[in-house]
């Protein structure tokens, strides 16, 4: 049988890995709405900076909502019915984003936009597993996968800023629905419907749960994405969407205990660890924070650098994300390094960027001063990630596994982002009022990110993970097996 059956004979085998590739980027391009248009899509749509923001962070929901049924989906549809769905209805999103008024409107779209933007991704990946890591080792695909996902990220910033600076946002959309085109064309013309096992029914998903841990992350962003401009409990909309939030979470909890298949089952939660692994997402989230709001405080109220230049500063973090995923594949799979060791020197890049800003802080600084501590801060980024993912695959049973991803999800993707943008745009109005003067609030709010980044290198190095690595990832067939097994 050929490495990628679900191509036609009449397909090179050398060209069918690079079509996978090409329909991965395409993927990585699609979107409902786009961070780095947020701006001018609030100005164009009558929307406020924290609509687009909440519009955004509902993507990135969706992705998460995503992870239990992975296999599920992928066990029941062919390859290429799931690259022809997952393309399609981002087609259409895309194309009706632009035409949206309506807020609740446009966050249900972005939601539906981050589940199948992730399951095209993940029909991608998960053909292209065996050619990344023949041996089917974590580290060597995990690093391949953060590289891509993180990495591309700003790429496609990157790209779509250009557009917008010559063209206008609207066109990153059509962008979009172009390179998606792309994908239905190719799974249209060169793939086949191939099923390497028997079709496994959708029977058995807890689709009130995937509902109900939706509205529980949700309204817990909503809180804290508006709580600064609502004044936080004094507003009845916060106060109300606290308690969607709390009530959505009991509810869960109960149904876990009293159905037979939930959407997230205890022993998810039982997984070794689990809970300092959020911890140290949230850390790390709250750690970036530092970039995503004073670095663009400093690059913006400061230097006045204009926005083609700032976004070009996007490749420096490109460059350290590459460089942390080679140096998390190296650490991981030759020198066998423990992945506590691999999250302390990730996030101990992350602490070194906010002491290079600290440094940095003048509105003397030139633009070639900035790419070391963006490098850093790209290393460190991708380096946590990886060594965190890699351990929960190595403690957490397959079974879980995804259930597992969903969960270190609603912080990594979830709720952390928000909650350090927050943290850092109340500190800088605080500084700013206390201080009269950008660069002095810039400076000590560097200062205390340097602080906490010692607290939390001292957290890992005080910490203990068991000392268990090496498992491999379990073969379809084995993956279908227990899926099988679990509907029994």
């Amino acid at each position: 049988m050929k490495q990628f059956p679900s191509f036609r004979e009449r397909v090179p085998d050398g060209a069918r890995f690079w079509i996978y590739i090409l329909m991965l980027v395409c993927f990585q391009f699609s979107n409902g709405i786009y961070f780095c248009a947020m701006d001018a899509v609030a100005g164009s749509l009558s929307l406020t900076s924290d609509d687009a923001r909440m519009c955004g962070n509902a993507v990135l929901v969706g992705l998460t909502m995503y992870f239990p049924l992975a296999f599920r989906l992928k066990f029941r549809f062919t390859n290429r019915t799931c690259l022809i769905a997952a393309a399609s209805v981002l087609i259409a999103i895309n194309l009706v984003v632009p035409h949206v008024r309506s807020m609740p409107a446009l966050t249900v779209l972005c939601l539906v936009a981050g589940f199948f933007r992730l399951w095209g991704t993940f029909e991608c990946l998960s053909s292209i597993l065996p050619k990344i890591a023949p041996t089917h080792n974590y580290a060597v695909f995990l690093s391949f996968v953060f590289f891509v996902v993180l990495g591309f990220i700003h790429v496609f910033d990157i790209a779509a800023s250009y557009i917008m600076y010559y063209y206008s946002w609207q066109y990153i959309h059509y962008a979009a629905v172009g390179a998606l085109l792309f994908v239905l064309l190719a799974a249209f013309v060169l793939m086949q419907p191939f099923r390497q096992m028997p079709r496994m029914p959708l029977y058995g998903i807890d689709w009130l749960g995937m509902a109900l841990w939706t509205a529980f992350i949700l309204s817990a962003i909503f809180a804290v994405q508006y709580g600064e401009q609502m004044e936080w409990f004094h507003s009845p909309r916060i106060r109300a969407a606290a308690a969607i939030s709390l009530l959505a979470m009991l509810a869960n909890l109960l149904r876990m205990r009293h159905i037979r298949h939930p959407f997230i089952e205890p022993a998810a939660f039982r997984t070794r660890n689990i809970f300092n692994m959020l911890i140290l997402f949230l850390f790390l989230d709250v750690m970036l924070g530092s970039q995503h709001v004073l670095q663009n405080v400093f690059t913006g109220a400061v230097l006045q650098f204009e926005q083609l230049t700032t976004v070009n500063l996007y490749w420096f973090d490109v460059a350290g994300m590459l460089f942390g995923a080679l140096f998390s594949w190296f650490a991981l799979t030759k020198l066998k390094w423990h992945h506590k060791l691999v999250c302390f020197v990730g996030m101990a890049f992350v602490t070194l960027y906010a002491v290079m800003m600290y440094a940095l802080i003048s509105p003397y600084t030139a633009l070639e001063q900035l790419w070391l501590p963006l490098v850093c801060c790209g290393f460190g980024h991708v380096a946590v990630f990886i060594s965190l993912t890699v351990y929960a695959q190595a403690t957490a049973p397959f079974r879980n596994y995804f259930q597992v991803l969903c969960i270190l999800g609603l912080v990594r993707t979830g709720i952390g982002g928000p909650l350090g943008e927050a943290i850092y745009l109340r500190a800088i109005e605080a500084q700013i009022i206390i201080h009269s003067s950008i660069i002095v609030a810039l400076r000590e709010l560097f200062g205390l990110s340097i602080v906490f980044g010692v607290v939390v290198l001292t957290i890992i190095a005080s910490s203990r993970f068991k000392d268990k690595v090496g498992m491999p990832i379990p073969s379809f067939m084995r993956m279908y097996r227990l899926l099988t097994k679990q509907e029994k």
